[in-house]
């Protein structure tokens, strides 16, 4: 899974990585973080949600707040198998469309844009 995880958030439009800790990769869209995937095994993978979302999913096992990011509605998953695959992938689209309206108006636009065929 962790190879689908990281080509879905890199095909979201407007998405920067950026590599920290020499075993995390970072999702930006704008200045923006919506998600982190280790990429070391357990491939855990941090990501923003909205707070109704936030309760729900550390109430499952495996999933926690994220460390130094909790108060901002941020999950881990400890691995990358805690979720069914096309559950994750809904979650983290719904990280980057949080993230995305959290963006500037022109910046929100310059992504939509670039989501248009050419």
């Amino acid at each position: 899974m962790f190879d689908h995880t990281l080509n879905f958030c890199r095909s979201l439009p407007a998405v920067n990585t950026d590599q920290k800790w020499d075993d995390e990769l970072r999702f930006y869209v704008g200045e923006k973080l919506f998600c982190m995937l280790a990429l070391n095994p357990p491939h855990k993978i941090s990501f923003k949600c909205v707070q109704a979302q936030f309760h729900q999913l550390i109430s499952t096992p495996g999933i926690v707040p994220a460390p130094h990011l909790a108060r901002y509605h941020w999950v881990q998953l400890k691995q990358d198998d805690i979720l069914p695959e096309n559950e994750l992938m809904q979650l983290l689209q719904k990280a980057y469309e949080i993230t995305v309206s959290s963006l500037p108006p022109v910046e929100q636009e310059k992504i939509q844009n670039s989501k248009m065929p050419v």
